[in-house]
C-alpha cells in the first residue's frame, strides 16, 4: 500500500501532564528529542512520544493557534507520486513544505474538507530518530483516527485515490465512512447541526485498542488518584456534554468514551 498513517499532533499549554497520560495509560515511548518547548527553543527532555505505530506530537501551543488535535500524518513510499495525483485530481489542493525542524514530516497538505495532514517518506533530510525505526509491537495501540467532514464520500474518494487507503465494510450509526491503510483506520464521520462542535470539519477524535477494557478502566481510575494533574476528564458535564458523549460513543469502533488531560476526546476498545 502507498501510505500509512504514521503521525498525529495536538497542540497543548500542558505538556508534562499530557505525556504523563498517554505514558501511564498506553505504555507511549519517547522516540524524539529537541522538541521546540514554550520558550520556542529546542527542549532536549521533550520529544514526539509513539505505540510503536504512530508518532504523537504534543505541540507547545503558542498565539495564534487551537488546543487539542491539529493535524495527522501519513509515511509515504513516494511523496512525488502523492503530490502529482493531487495536482492532477484535486488542483485546488493546498500544499506547503513543512518547517524543517520537525522529525517527521517534509510536506503539509489538507483534503477537500480542509483537514490538515503531513506527508513524509523515509529519506527525507528531516526525518529522523524514531521515525527511521520500524517501531513494535505492543498491548495499546493508536488504531484509528477520526475526522469530520460535511461530505464524507467525497474525502473518502480523496484518500483513496490519491494515498491507496482501502475501504472498510464497518456498520455505523452515523453514517460515517472508514478507510484502513492495513492496520490503522481513518474515520470518516458526517458533520451534523446537533450542536456547535460537530458543524466543524477536521480531527474529530482518536481511539485506541486495548487487551483489556476492564483493567484499561481501572487504571484509569488510578491515574486520577495517583496523579491527578493528569487525570482524563469526563465529557458528559454542561450543557451539551451529555450530547457530546452520545455522539462519540457513535463511532462504530470505540467501545468506552473519555477525555485526556486537555479535553481531547478518545475511545478505547479490546
Amino acid at each position: 500500500m502507498l501510505a500509512k498513517i504514521r503521525h498525529v499532533a495536538a497542540h497543548t499549554e500542558h505538556y508534562d501532564k499530557e505525556v504523563k497520560f498517554y505514558q501511564t495509560i498506553f505504555g507511549m515511548k519517547q522516540i524524539t528529542t529537541g522538541m521546540v518547548d514554550e520558550t520556542g527553543k529546542a527542549n532536549p527532555s521533550r520529544g514526539h512520544i509513539s505505540d510503536g505505530v504512530i508518532g504523537m506530537a504534543l505541540l507547545a501551543k503558542r498565539p495564534g493557534s487551537q488546543q487539542g488535535l491539529d493535524h495527522f500524518g501519513f509515511e509515504v513510499e513516494d511523496v512525488k507520486q502523492v503530490l502529482d495525483r493531487m495536482k492532477r485530481d484535486y488542483p485546488e489542493i493546498l500544499v506547503t513544505n513543512a518547517l524543517s525542524y520537525v522529525p517527521f514530516a517534509g510536506i503539509r497538505a489538507q483534503d477537500p474538507a480542509g483537514t490538515q495532514f503531513d506527508l513524509s517518506q523515509k529519506g527525507m533530510s528531516n526525518v529522523r530518530e524514531g521515525y527511521l525505526e520500524n517501531g513494535w509491537e505492543q498491548p495499546r495501540w493508536l488504531n484509528h483516527i477520526a475526522i469530520r467532514a460535511a461530505k464524507p464520500g467525497v474525502v473518502a474518494e480523496f484518500y483513496t485515490k490519491v494515498l491507496e487507503l482501502r475501504g472498510v465494510e464497518e456498520a455505523a450509526e452515523d453514517g460515517s465512512i472508514t478507510l484502513t491503510d492495513g492496520l490503522v483506520r481513518l474515520v470518516i464521520r458526517p458533520c451534523h447541526n446537533g450542536f456547535y462542535r460537530s458543524l466543524r470539519q477536521g480531527l474529530d477524535h482518536i481511539g485506541f485498542k486495548v487487551e483489556s477494557l476492564e483493567k484499561a478502566k481501572k487504571e484509569l481510575d488510578e491515574i486520577a488518584t495517583n496523579f491527578p494533574e493528569s487525570a482524563p476528564k469526563k465529557i458528559a458535564v454542561g450543557v451539551q456534554g451529555a450530547a457530546i458523549e452520545k455522539d462519540l460513543q457513535a463511532c462504530p469502533i470505540g467501545k468506552h468514551t473519555l477525555s485526556d488531560p486537555d479535553g481531547v476526546l478518545l475511545d478505547i476498545s479490546d
